[in-house]
């Protein structure tokens, strides 16, 4: 019998999952709006897509997650779909993670000219991608490092980060030429008449991207009913203020208007330099934020073509699609993945601006992300009518399907919105490109739905390869 998971242990699981610096210096952009953004994202977007998801795994606990709620509720054309975004996502999530190793590597080897070499970051998404692919078709890396380095590269740069930061505004105080500079009270609230600065809620948004992931152990928790809710909303309110406390430390020492979003290492630069504290602590530093990344990278190499064989294997691709090497990993999903990442991350050679780049990539991740969320949301409402019988261990609302359509409601309509705002070009994109920009996010969203449902209508009985 599975050893239950305590609150505690379910919260340090959750925070496990969204912990990463990477995504600070895009929430440190907006100056003191971003406690205005932290707080939209967290109760309109993460807790109600956490609360619905935790309904939906523990009334339908098989291995598959939201391919299985989406399939129940729309039949099986849109569970392919829903399992075709979640791999296709990651071609631009893992393009926009592995551009990060250029910038640190650079500080590693004391070059950070070279984190603004477009051709350099674009080299090192090659070598990095490829090379981890690779090491994960020989050795299991994420069982190698997968603990040890979320540690070094994560918990505890983000906790020198704060610590930084709290030394330097103590030093200073407000810092009048960063990105808080004087503080007003309308500085709480994003500038609406530039909207190009709105897409950057996006980039933020994203800090809570796969929130869905930790429902897999609503149903491992005691009294899921009460502990699952409990742990879900202690979770957000911690990444609230872990990451607001990074994010009000960089805006307040990186100067106005000079923020590099791919490189977080520049705070960290700022505030050392400042306080006297030796050049070799950001060499250190980066390095360990840098293996957080290749762990992280490693982690995705393998993860979502695991979930699309098991699709393919199923009759939604042909036999090649099903294709394993001796040690069971889907050589064909993986090969792809990395050809995909090698073009899209062409990218960063075509865009000059690389901070530019960085959003842009972040932002189409999230769109495709947010269809993902929107079919999780309408299919919760679906099961409500469709399956009311199915025993849902946690469930939102004693009886009744008011508060299920209240959550839900609101997770559409965030939803909703921040595939609108995705669509303004952001302020780093000039004016020249703006309609460009806009024809790449809507091309690449409807072709990688078209994509899916292409297949899906040309599916043949022979693919299937066993019965379900």
């Amino acid at each position: 019998m599975n050893k239950k998971l305590s609150l505690f242990g379910l919260i340090g699981i959750t925070m496990a999952f969204f912990g990463t610096v990477r995504s600070v210096p895009t929430l440190a952009s907006t100056g003191w709006a971003q406690i205005f953004y932290m707080l939209i994202a967290a109760c309109c977007f993460a807790l109600p897509i956490a609360l619905i998801s935790a309904e939906l795994s523990t009334g339908w606990p098989e291995e598959g997650g939201p391919q299985v709620w989406v399939r129940n509720a729309f039949g099986e054309k849109w569970g392919f779909v829903t399992s075709w975004l979640l791999w296709v996502q990651m071609f631009f999530g893992m393009v926009m993670v592995a551009s990060t190793v250029g910038v640190l590597l650079g500080y590693v080897i004391n070059r950070p000219d070279l984190g603004h070499n477009n051709l350099f970051i674009f080299t090192m998404i090659l070598i990095s991608y490829w090379g981890i692919t690779l090491l994960n078709l020989k050795f299991d890396m994420v069982k190698i490092a997968g603990d040890w380095g979320a540690v070094i590269g994560v918990y505890i740069p983000f906790v020198a980060l704060v610590i930084l930061g709290m030394m330097y505004m103590a030093k200073h105080g407000i810092n009048q030429d960063s990105y808080l500079g004087h503080f007003e009270a309308s500085k709480l609230l994003p500038d609406f008449s530039d909207l190009g600065s709105l897409p950057t809620l996006t980039g933020i948004i994203f800090i809570f991207a796969g929130v869905e992931i930790s429902s897999v152990h609503a149903n491992n928790i005691d009294n899921p009913k009460r502990n699952y809710p409990i742990a879900v909303i202690a979770s957000v309110l911690l990444l609230v203020v872990f990451n607001l406390a990074a994010g009000l430390s960089v805006a307040d020492s990186v100067p106005a208007g000079k923020m590099e979003l791919a490189n977080i290492t520049q705070p960290f630069v700022i505030m050392t330099q400042d306080l006297g504290i030796p050049a070799i602590f950001n060499n250190i530093i980066s390095l360990m934020i840098l293996i957080g990344v290749l762990v992280q990278l490693s982690a995705w190499v393998l993860g979502p073509s695991k979930s699309m064989i098991k699709v393919a294997e199923e009759g939604n691709l042909p036999p090649f699609f099903q294709k394993r090497n001796g040690k069971g990993i889907p050589i064909v999903f993986v090969m792809i993945q990395a050809i995909v990442i090698s073009l899209v991350s062409f990218l960063y050679v075509v865009v000059p601006d690389i901070s530019a780049a960085f959003l842009i990539i972040t932002i189409t991740t999230t769109i495709l992300y947010c269809v993902v969320y929107l079919l999780i949301s309408l299919s919760a409402i679906k099961l409500r009518y469709s399956m009311p019988s199915v025993e849902r261990p946690f469930r939102l609302g004693s009886k009744g399907n008011g508060l299920m359509w209240f959550v839900s409601g609101l997770a559409i309509v965030s939803v909703i919105v921040t595939i609108l705002v995705s669509l303004i070009p952001p302020t780093s994109v000039p004016q020249s490109g703006h309609v460009a920009y806009v024809i790449y996010q809507v091309a690449a969203t409807v072709i990688m739905i078209g994509i899916a449902l292409i297949i899906y209508k040309n599916k043949k009985p022979e693919w299937k390869k066993f019965d379900k």
